[in-house]
């Protein structure tokens, strides 16, 4: 069965993310009145983030690549768990498209992993809060009760739901071709 390897997809993701990140800011730098939104959430996302200082945009880019790491190191790891164990089931030795429900598990339980983090991270460490992104993401969640946390939960779980429903069939139709080789 070939596995998906967690290292090439952080890598991956933390271009991707330090990509964007410099496009956020040389956008602000160019027209500091249009970037207010892009700097608010920048500031939500990453803690002890404040907008251009030089020690504060190095400490940016480091939780980007940290972030880049997590989200790989927990995601590949549980789809590759998951993708054997429904291979296994079904007697396939080959991983040929993607499953929607090892898709959408995996992203569930990295969603609700990372949303239970950032709570207890705002609860130790108030001062660099970053509830207010999750009040943005998730309709409904305001800081803290249970309720909300629930609501909060409820949206994690939906939200894996819809990635892998639209992610999966994407890139199974897109799997189909066939590609030259890169060496």
């Amino acid at each position: 069965m070939n596995r998906i390897q967690p290292y090439p997809i952080a890598l991956a993701l933390t271009f991707i993310f330090s990509i964007l990140y410099l496009i956020c800011v040389v956008f602000h730098l160019l027209v500091p009145e249009g970037g207010l939104t892009m700097k608010q959430g920048w500031e939500w996302l990453l803690p002890g983030f404040h907008w251009l200082t030089p020690g504060s945009f190095v400490l940016g880019w480091l939780e980007i690549i940290l972030g880049s790491f997590y989200t790989a190191y927990i995601v590949i790891p549980l789809y590759n768990y998951l993708i054997r164990k429904t291979s296994s089931q079904e007697g396939r030795n080959i991983m040929s498209k993607l499953q929607f429900k090892p898709v959408a598990l995996a992203l569930t339980v990295f969603g609700l992993i990372t949303y239970i983090l950032c709570i207890v991270f705002d609860l130790v460490f108030p001062q660099w809060a970053m509830y207010k992104f999750w009040e943005i993401l998730l309709p409904g969640f305001t800081w803290i009760s249970w309720g909300s946390f629930f609501i909060g939960v409820l949206g994690i779980i939906v939200y894996g739901l819809y990635i892998a429903a639209v992610f999966v069939p994407i890139y199974n139709y897109f799997q189909k071709g066939t590609y030259p080789e890169m060496k």
